[in-house]
């Protein structure tokens, strides 16, 4: 009996059956994701914008490295859900139109914290957490929120620092204008080996030339499909 039933399945639909399954998970977790992110974008006065921005320059220099499947989809994730943490952030500090104090700046500084809190208990979250946690660590120790140090620094978060801090600089904020490309790099060319590690900054300076126009001329559909376009090759389905 359970020889006909085996020889009655196909494989074939079995095959494509659990496909279905895994893409329908993905688009699942995916949803979150921008939900999320979304959430946070506009806690912080932002577009989506820049969280595709930085998702998808952290795919393309993340496959530049050749990163492993799983630490290239760790990367894509944190990129996406970064400043999740900025949710717990208070209004009056989050959105002030100036310079914090002492006590409101060690408030900011709390939102590394408050993200990996706020998705750790979501597994497929998990190897986000390198960038959530530790995108504001500089490679000479003086960050936060752990002052990690050089390698110390997960690779992740090391390689989306400098992806961050670039696009904060070219874009157009409330509270300040946009720089070109030229000044941006300039700026970050003079903080290598404090803020940025000397390597990933070098490849993100190799690369941005040719990246600038296409990620910088794109409207927040264009980006989300760009992204979605490289999805196959970063989580398989």
């Amino acid at each position: 009996m359970l020889q006909k039933i085996l020889n009655s399945v196909s494989l074939d639909k079995f095959l494509t059956t659990k496909k279905s399954v895994d893409l329908l998970k993905l688009e699942y977790n995916i949803r979150i994701a921008q939900t999320m992110g979304r959430a946070a974008s506009l806690r912080d006065s932002e577009t989506e914008s820049h969280n595709f921005r930085v998702s998808f320059l952290s795919a393309l220099l993340g496959q530049k490295l050749k990163l492993p499947q799983k630490q290239l989809q760790g990367l894509i994730k944190g990129a996406f859900l970064h400043d999740i943490g900025k949710i717990g952030i208070p209004d009056n500090i989050l959105l002030k139109n100036g310079k914090l104090n002492e006590d409101e700046w060690k408030e900011m500084k709390l939102h590394p914290t408050l993200g990996k809190e706020l998705i750790g208990d979501l597994p497929w979250f998990n190897d986000a957490l390198d960038i959530i946690l530790h995108h504001h660590e500089k490679f000479d120790g003086t960050g936060y929120p752990d002052g990690l140090k050089g390698d110390k620094i997960p690779l992740n978060a090391r390689l989306f620092t400098v992806i961050d801090v670039f696009d904060a600089l070219v874009s157009k904020r409330p509270y300040k204008e946009a720089m070109n490309m030229n000044e941006a790099l300039k700026i970050l060319k003079s903080e290598k080996d404090t803020h940025f590690d000397p390597k990933m900054l070098d490849l993100f300076c190799e690369n941005i030339s040719n990246l600038y126009e296409k990620v910088y001329t794109c409207s927040e559909n264009e980006l989300r499909q760009l992204l979605m376009e490289n999805r196959k090759k970063i989580f398989g389905v």
